[in-house]
């Protein structure tokens, strides 16, 4: 009696056992639907669709698991519906398996137990392959790897070389001084009193030459380039002496009117001729024009370059890397091991260079770069995006990925550090443009920014 009770539990052992396994895999005869919520919008979207509809088609099908897309928005309301839908919020939308998200909501996600660890999944082999900064984001300053990158992007520089052209060969002033803060900087004072002094019966009708699209994101790289941190114990460390020369680079040429104190896009500045130049996004390439039209409604035939993000003087080759990932939900074995099957068919490095490619992203994977720069990639009639990846893959080579740090409060700090620049910059662009009327232009400059970065630094270091 014993001896057939021992099989009979073995049996029934192995037949869990093997149920087990039957449900944590999915096949074409036990079939999963896995959900994804995503941000992408127009051309990103068509191209993000059409990799989900060949995932279904061949090896989703193969596996029996189909990707079903069920909301589409911006990344603010993403958030927000997935933070309500694992508090258990009344009303809320049902989670979904996927979700593309940045770390600042991936860490409150974390933190509520609500995300898988993908170490559980993907080998260390697998790992290996991605960039190690990309990957290292998704860990949001911990050991678990939350978040994988499917597709990132860095700043560069855009510059309109028709107009730089023009300026640089009456004012001798090389493309290469764009290569720093420094350089831009002084270009930018200079361009703008090129142009004011073409309308000699107008006064101080200069245009402006530089627009950093990410402030906060110059001076946590500026840090980085020079050896500091601009936070330190999550507050601004602006006493810091590096501060100086991320101050002098905006705030000097924003008052002598060669940088625009404005919100918004670079490229909608470039679109009417009002910059030359602008820090961006890598990802923002296809909105940059091949056609400018100016204030006149005149228009223009125009050719962007696409240059290596900017250093600071006596600084390392460090920039800022953009551009969220995909988080798993925590739900069915099943569901589970479905979505590591997607994610690794995505970031294969030959799709996900398709991928990126068409929409103007970097790869994830370090073996693209190498196709990139080999120009092994799929045909782009966008040029400008083409120089976008081209300059990105060859920043991959000596530059370092900078992203920020993930804590609550963050963003309350960057607004501060903005919109507190811009304030005090403006402040003295206005007192500079009625003190010029009197007096010489270096004494007016001299007098509107004295103890101004003191006073801006003791706002937040009292």
């Amino acid at each position: 009696m014993k001896k057939i009770i021992s099989i009979f539990l073995f049996i029934t052992f192995l037949f869990i056992i093997t149920s087990c396994k039957k449900m944590d895999k999915p096949t074409q005869s036990n079939p999963v639907t896995i959900t994804i919520w995503h941000t992408y919008v127009e051309n990103m979207r068509d191209v993000f669709d059409d990799m989900i509809d060949d995932f279904n088609h061949t090896v989703g099908a193969e596996n029996g698991i189909t990707v079903k897309v069920t909301s589409i928005t911006d990344a603010k309301i993403v958030n927000e519906h997935l933070i309500a839908a694992v508090n258990h919020d009344p009303g809320a939308a049902e989670l979904p398996d996927m979700a593309v998200v940045y770390p600042n909501v991936a860490i409150t996600l974390a933190e509520k137990d609500a995300l898988i660890d993908f170490e559980q999944y993907f080998s260390k082999a697998e790992l290996g392959g991605f960039v190690s900064q990309f990957l290292d984001e998704g860990r949001l300053g911990g050991e678990q790897l939350y978040l994988i990158p499917i597709a990132k992007s860095a700043e560069v520089l855009y510059v309109n070389r028709t107009l730089f052209d023009r300026f640089s060969s009456e004012m001798d002033v090389e493309l290469e001084s764009l290569a720093t803060f420094e350089g831009i900087a002084e270009a930018a004072v200079k361009y703008y009193e090129w142009t004011d002094n073409k309308t000699q019966d107008i006064q101080n009708d200069g245009k402006m030459f530089f627009y950093p699209e990410g402030l906060f994101n110059q001076a946590m790289v500026g840090f980085k380039q020079l050896g500091g941190d601009i936070v330190r114990d999550e507050e601004l460390d602006l006493s810091n002496p590096i501060f100086e020369k991320i101050w002098n680079a905006y705030y000097n040429p924003a008052v002598k009117g060669g940088i625009p104190i404005v919100d918004g896009w670079g490229n909608y500045l470039a679109a009417t001729g009002d910059i030359v130049c602008a820090t961006a996004s890598s990802a923002g390439s296809t909105f940059y024009p091949a056609r400018i039209t100016y204030s006149d409604n005149t228009k223009e035939e125009v050719i962007f370059d696409v240059l290596p993000y900017p250093i600071f003087e006596g600084g390392k080759k460090v920039v800022f890397q953009r551009g969220g990932g995909i988080c798993v939900l925590k739900s069915e074995p099943i569901k589970e091991y479905a979505s590591y099957i997607f994610l690794k068919w995505f970031i294969e490095a030959e799709r996900n260079l398709q991928f990126t490619s068409k929409i103007g992203y970097m790869p994830v994977q370090k073996s693209s770069f190498d196709d990139i720069i080999e120009k092994k990639f799929p045909m782009i009639e966008n040029k400008i995006v083409e120089k976008a990846l081209l300059t990105v893959a060859n920043m991959q080579k000596d530059y370092s990925f900078y992203f920020p740090p993930v804590f609550d409060g963050f963003d309350s700090l960057q607004n501060q550090y903005v919109d507190g620049l811009k304030h005090t910059a403006q402040d003295s662009r206005d007192n500079y443009l009625q003190l010029i009327r009197l007096q010489d232009k270096k004494l007016a400059f001299d007098i509107v920014s004295k103890d101004t970065m003191t006073n801006y630094i003791k706002k937040f270091n009292p």
